[in-house]
């Protein structure tokens, strides 16, 4: 199949929309297909083959992400003539206006991944100020541009049951987004250049000196609660001079959070990276003994997902995205109340207990993998086309 995929974030950016559409394009192509990416201008990025580039501009609220015009009359011709059979929109605006506009004038079928809840952002733009109006704009505006596409992919089935009580008709099939396998998997102590390599990263980070490292990675902002996880890991360290806090990525609160950890007691156990390059992500989960999240808003979790294929057990506030994928206790451990926080992180650290919670998280990611996720995908494109 000739497919098109259309995107308003994509490489050099990092975060999860970015994750789930690579590894779906790297899946169907190692499948034989031929996919065309069409995604946002930015700043000294290569060329690629077939990846088509659109003129965009900075968000004035999210300057880490990017706006593009859904109006060009050379990206309209690409499309035109690349005989696509099919096109999979992963956002609602920007350059997936090409992705809609294509379904309705070439006549095609099409594809749609809700990878995100946008009522959730509403506050960047009112500042607290008539947000019920706003979500709810959010809610009808979703429902009307989702009326025609021919079916919707869900990451999970909270993002399903969000949908539908949005009112959206289209058919709707939950496909978890797949791992690379190849890219996470725990650490190899019979590596060599591996274990050197590793080392150099700890030092890098100044984590020499400690037994332990927690890991928050993601987006550092608002929807994360990441000040309120900052706030339940101190005590941890206080407890564990031997344990350090990593920190991964930026965001709109990074420096609310490196003033409220300079002043504490603890600050000499948090490392701070901001963003770093997506080519070494696996190896910052391999340098980490848990990873920790707080998020209510997640839709589908997948650095959760990538650190148990790594082999790094997870710690993170439950949220109805992990049903189906984590189950606490087992490969997991999933909090409701902040109570339950510590004890949770001291169990994940505990000797006896890692090897089972890192086992079974690692059948967990490889129920998951990117050839699974990939072959899903391609049989919704197949029933669509009517090929078999």
């Amino acid at each position: 199949m000739r497919i098109g995929i259309f995107t308003d974030t994509y490489t050099p950016e990092i975060n999860g929309v970015v994750t789930s559409v690579l590894t779906l394009v790297e899946g169907l192509r190692a499948r034989g297909h031929d996919v065309f990416v069409f995604a946002p201008s930015n700043v000294g990025v290569p060329s690629e083959p077939n990846v088509y580039r659109v003129a965009s501009t900075a968000l004035p609220v999210l300057r880490e992400r990017r706006l593009a015009t859904p109006f060009s009359a050379w990206v309209w011709e690409t499309v035109r003539g690349l005989g696509l059979d099919v096109v999979h929109t992963h956002t609602e605006f920007g350059v997936g206006g090409f992705g809609f506009r294509a379904r309705k004038q070439l006549d095609i079928p099409q594809v749609h991944t809700s990878h995100t809840v946008w009522e959730e952002y509403t506050h960047y733009l009112t500042s607290g100020f008539f947000d019920t109006e706003a979500r709810g704009a959010v809610r009808s505006m979703t429902r009307r541009m989702l009326r025609h596409v021919d079916h919707v992919i869900a990451p999970t089935r909270k993002t399903a049951d969000m949908l539908g009580a949005y009112g959206v008709t289209a058919p709707v099939t939950v496909i978890p987004t797949g791992v690379d396998l190849t890219r996470f998997a725990p650490v190899d102590t019979t590596d060599n250049d591996e274990v050197e390599r590793l080392g150099a990263l700890r030092e890098r980070y100044g984590l020499t000196g400690f037994e332990q490292v927690l890991l928050m990675i993601g987006r550092i902002a608002p929807e994360k609660s990441v000040r309120e996880l900052i706030d339940m890991t101190l005590p941890v360290l206080r407890a564990r001079r031997d344990t350090c806090l990593l920190v991964v990525g930026g965001g709109p609160q990074l420096d609310e959070l490196q003033r409220l950890t300079g002043a504490s007691d603890t600050a000499s156990q948090v490392r701070y990276t901001g963003e770093i390059a997506w080519s070494l992500t696996p190896d910052i989960y391999r340098i980490s003994d848990v990873l920790i999240g707080n998020s209510h808003t997640e839709t589908q979790g997948l650095t959760f997902i990538e650190a148990t294929a790594s082999g790094v057990p997870v710690v993170t506030r439950y949220n109805t995205c992990f049903d189906g994928i984590f189950e606490d206790g087992v490969n997991a451990t999933l909090f409701t109340e902040n109570a339950q926080f510590i004890p949770a992180v001291e169990a994940a650290l505990d000797p006896m207990q890692r090897p089972a919670r890192i086992e079974a998280g690692l059948e967990a990611a490889r129920r998951l993998s990117k050839e699974v996720f990939a072959e899903q995908v391609e049989d919704v494109y197949r029933r669509l086309i009517g090929v078999s």
